[in-house]
């Protein structure tokens, strides 16, 4: 019935900071002053004018267009800081109900800007009281090495406390003193907490010495830790050198891959002050992950399908995941006849199932006229 199509598992999202998406929308809101503001410092007045009905707007139209582009499973960062509180917890949770029906969605209580406020640690904990699923963090970000181990210790205490998963976002940095995610792998192991971990950029792995950066995959390893890779974005917003050359921004890719630790790519960002653009495609994703990681020749394009399906499918836990007899019904049917081609011709997804049931239809036509 399919004519040859390509038929594989519908796509899983790792990470999506899904309240600042078309974060550009609101800019014109903001007083001149405001708007003239380096993009970081005008953040914060844009969260402090977060309502729940805007974020449930922004998040639901990030939501279909993952369906329209076969996606099945999203986990969604929600910031928790003094300057939007739990505004974003409390929509992120409405959209996880509205479209339990059909998508699985883990949401990500995340302090984006650390937890120096003594207020952050609070409202942490009231989001996990609220019902979010993870607890993110980003130790990398605080001024000191004893703040980081703090940051991170409150983090894996919460975790404890609630018996939730963590995601964190480590080292989007190409420095090779930024080293946060060697202290989130060794308490992993320390909590016991196994194969219940992610860290996402860990940029500043690629400018290690090549020693300690294979000390520091081992421990990944052996902390069982998914490391989320949005190779798109860190072409665009990694900080880098005040000169050139300028890097690809991305972590060890294939020195993961080659160590047996699991790699998962996400669409992390649309239309905000981080990226400016993204369709919430993990299509797309893939595609920028083929370049950067340079999966190009003798079939290693193939590493790249598990990175945007099995890996992230295993992070979020989604039940049933394939197309072997037996599995939930939650498919994408790609008009290619292999996954190089669909890659190389960004193959249009001619229909998505989710349950079992057609979602959503996407009819491309194309007409010469000579």
């Amino acid at each position: 019935d399919l004519s040859g199509a390509l038929v594989l598992p519908a796509f899983v999202n790792a990470q999506l900071h899904a309240c600042k998406s078309f974060w550009r929308r609101l800019l014109p809101h903001l007083p001149p002053e405001q708007q003239a503001l380096p993009r970081f410092q005008a953040a914060h007045f844009l969260k402090e004018q977060y309502t729940v009905a805007d974020v449930v707007a922004r998040v639901d139209e990030t939501i279909r267009l993952a369906i329209q582009h076969g996606t099945c499973a999203i986990r969604l960062f929600a910031d928790v800081d003094d300057a939007s509180g739990l505004t974003a917890v409390e929509a992120l949770l409405q959209i996880r109900e509205q479209y339990r029906p059909w998508l699985k969605i883990q949401v990500v209580a995340f302090p984006q800007d650390g937890v120096t406020s003594e207020r952050t640690p609070q409202l942490m904990r009231e989001a996990l009281v609220m019902g979010a699923d993870v607890v993110g963090g980003i130790p990398w970000i605080e001024a000191t090495t004893a703040a980081q181990q703090g940051h991170t210790a409150m983090c894996f205490a919460l975790a404890r406390e609630f018996d939730r998963d963590l995601h964190f976002v480590c080292d989007d940095v190409m420095d090779p003193a930024s080293r946060t995610l060697e202290m989130v792998a060794r308490q992993a192991l320390a909590n016991g907490w196994q194969g219940r971990v992610a860290a996402t950029q860990c940029a500043a792995l690629a400018a290690y010495p090549d020693n300690y950066a294979q000390e520091v995959i081992q421990l990944i390893k052996a902390a069982a830790m998914t490391i989320c890779v949005n190779s798109h974005v860190a072409l665009i917003a990694t900080e880098f050198p005040d000169r050139q050359p300028w890097p690809r921004g991305i972590t060890r890719v294939r020195e993961l891959l080659d160590a047996g630790v699991p790699v998962a790519c996400g669409q992390d960002d649309i239309d905000n002050w981080f990226y400016p653009f993204g369709r919430n495609d993990l299509l797309e994703v893939a595609h920028f992950m083929a370049h950067t990681g340079q999966f190009a020749w003798r079939g290693e394009v193939d590493r790249v399908l598990p990175m945007v399906t099995t890996a992230p499918a295993q992070l979020l836990a989604v039940e049933k995941y394939g197309v072997a007899v037996g599995c939930a019904a939650n498919l994408v049917v790609l008009e290619a006849a292999d996954w190089h081609g669909t890659l190389q011709f960004q193959a249009s997804k001619r229909y998505i199932l989710l349950n079992g049931k057609i979602v959503c239809e996407n009819i491309q036509k194309t007409l010469f006229a000579f």
